[in-house]
């Protein structure tokens, strides 16, 4: 992925009310138990991705396919009988070979 580094700017709790009107619409105050709790700007540096990886992480965070993890699941189980019976008749082959019934 690409993009840069950068300060952003982020709401954090605070336990005063904000000095600038600004703040308060950008940061808008929420009750917490009753309470009024204010918050303030931060400063932070922050990774933030290209416009242009948009599309990708859109397609990403598509719909869950059942069909497609079913299929996977199947397979997965299918293999883990599979080396179970291979192993099993391994083992009685030696043991064959060995004279042990």
């Amino acid at each position: 992925m690409t993009g840069t580094t950068q300060r952003v700017l982020v709401c954090v709790d605070s336990v005063s009310a904000p000095t600038s009107a600004w703040i308060l619409e950008a940061c808008p105050a929420y009750l917490n138990n009753g309470s009024t709790q204010y918050q303030t700007i931060a400063v932070v540096p922050a990774y933030v991705l290209d416009s242009s990886m948009a599309a990708g992480i859109e397609a990403s965070l598509g719909p869950f396919d059942y069909v497609y993890a079913a299929g996977l699941w199947t397979l997965s189980f299918t293999f883990v009988v599979a080396l179970f019976l291979v192993a099993r008749s391994s083992g009685v082959v030696i043991n064959f070979i060995r004279g042990r019934t």
